[in-house]
């Protein structure tokens, strides 16, 4: 276990689990054991996930998934088929049509190229999106994507001090604009996208997973 203020190793018999309490030599901190890395949930059940998340056993790696599935893609997806066509069609479109290439018509497009991109990402992950981590006893990996398509990061749990929630500055559309934080060597964001039901079984779930497999050496 790390400290959460100084982030060196905490010496075993400074850790009472019983009292929920731990104690840093190096910093002289001392800390509520739950708070820092959400141990204890006596209400949360890992293997009841809510509707759109799941969890899977195989041997020793446990898989915890949900998806981003929304009823904002009803929204996103007409509104998106408008703009591409409007905005898009419009620019280049017309250049196509008349097989004239106009170069200030097309670097103006640009913004509305990216802003395309960037709302069709949204809008595709609001009907097929998920959110999955792949956890075993030395870390894991986190997946966000479009079926196997996406972003994959891996971390090991020796370099984490602590999994919490905290507000997110992009606000994804349908969300509560939250995510779930991995602190520690490096910082490791995800889950802005999940409806709330979901991201708390994830983070509850990486909670769980995280303190078992430390506590089981002390």
């Amino acid at each position: 276990m790390k400290c959460p203020k100084c982030t060196n190793p905490i010496e075993n018999d400074k850790i009472n689990i019983q009292a929920d309490i731990a104690q840093c030599l190096s910093c002289n901190s001392v800390f509520k054991i739950s708070e820092s890395i959400g141990l204890f949930d006596e209400k949360f059940n890992i293997n009841e996930p809510p509707a759109g998340a799941w969890i899977k056993n195989d041997y020793d790696t446990v898989i915890v998934g949900a998806t981003t599935r929304s009823p904002v893609a009803f929204f996103l997806v007409p509104f998106m088929l408008i703009w591409s066509g409007v905005s898009l069609g419009g620019i280049y479109g017309s250049q196509l049509l008349s097989g004239e290439f106009n170069l200030m018509m097309s670097l103006f497009g640009i913004p509305f190229i990216l802003g395309s991109l960037l709302f069709w990402t949204f809008a595709l992950m609001a009907i097929w999106g998920k959110v999955e981590l792949i956890l075993n006893k030395t870390g894991g990996k986190i997946f966000t994507g479009l079926g196997t398509i996406g972003i994959t990061r891996t971390f090991e749990w020796k370099d984490i001090s602590s999994i919490k929630e905290s507000t997110s500055n992009v606000s994804y559309p349908g969300s509560k604009g939250f995510k779930i934080i991995l602190e520690g060597k490096k910082r490791i964001s995800f889950g802005t996208g999940l409806k709330e039901s979901r991201r708390y079984y994830i983070l509850k779930s990486l909670q769980k997973q995280f303190p078992v497999e430390k506590l089981n050496r002390y």
